[in-house]
């Protein structure tokens, strides 16, 4: 006897429309649906569906534990394993931090790495988010009055503006053959999609990203996510604190720059 199969639970949850009859349903749509405003009760939903996106990566995706054998518990830590599993006090690299406040982890990294030949940038509007994040972080939050960060080190330049703004100039005028460790504290997911995006056809297999704010699945989370899917990006995790907050992952295949 043939036991009843039935449809995957995403399909039950999709319109399976045929082409043809796409139009009128659309037309109907925006003449009923439309006129109502729906847009926090989907908001709502996309949530929810991401912290379950979210979820089945953090299964997959299991915490390396640290060189004594546990998992590490703060930022600085986070960054204290990767230097010391990928050698970077011994190597030169670039790194691009995006979200720089007030620069606390750009100094951090400043005093950790004493190679000269290593180089810093810090991209930042250094006036607060360009727009509402959540409700603890509204437009404007993050504000350090336009001052920058008090750094002497030379090995240090800043860029000042939109990422949009600068990042285009910045790649354009900058050899970006070597290592790059680029450190996303963007908060926002269009401001992180915007900087993976754009460094695409410059990311290469060996580079290091770490993220700050990875536990906020409409955010940093799926802009990595569709960063991955659209450029066909393997990685691998090789650092994270308890609960995914912050991560740090490796590229492992990119394709190259002349393929996209």
């Amino acid at each position: 006897m043939t036991s009843l199969r039935l449809p995957p639970l995403r399909r039950f949850f999709q319109l399976q429309i045929p082409q043809a009859f796409r139009p009128t349903v659309s037309s109907v749509l925006a003449n009923t649906v439309g006129h109502v405003n729906l847009e926090a009760p989907a908001t709502t939903l996309s949530v929810l569906a991401y912290w379950v996106r979210f979820s089945r990566w953090c299964r997959l995706h299991p915490i390396p534990l640290g060189a004594n054998g546990s998992i590490v518990g703060n930022k600085e830590g986070l960054y204290e394993s990767v230097i010391q599993s990928e050698s970077l006090e011994r190597k030169s690299f670039l790194y691009l931090e995006f979200g720089v406040y007030r620069g606390a982890s750009l100094k951090w990294w400043l005093n950790r790495i004493s190679n000269p030949e290593a180089r810093f940038v810090g991209f930042d509007t250094f006036t607060g988010l360009p727009e509402h994040w959540r409700a603890t972080e509204p437009l404007g939050a993050f504000n350090a009055n336009g001052s920058l960060p008090d750094i002497t080190d030379s090995r240090c330049t800043f860029e000042v503006g939109l990422f949009q703004e600068t990042l285009g100039r910045f790649m354009k005028r900058s050899d970006l053959s070597g290592r790059l460790v680029v450190n996303l504290d963007a908060d926002m997911y269009t401001s992180t999609l915007f900087v993976l995006t754009s460094m695409a056809p410059q990311l290469k297999s060996g580079d290091l990203i770490f993220f700050d704010e990875f536990s906020c699945p409409l955010d940093e989370y799926r802009a990595f996510e569709d960063y991955v899917r659209a450029f066909r990006v393997s990685y691998k995790v090789i650092a994270a604190v308890h609960g995914y907050t912050r991560i740090c992952v490796k590229l492992l295949d990119v394709p190259t720059q002349s393929a996209i």
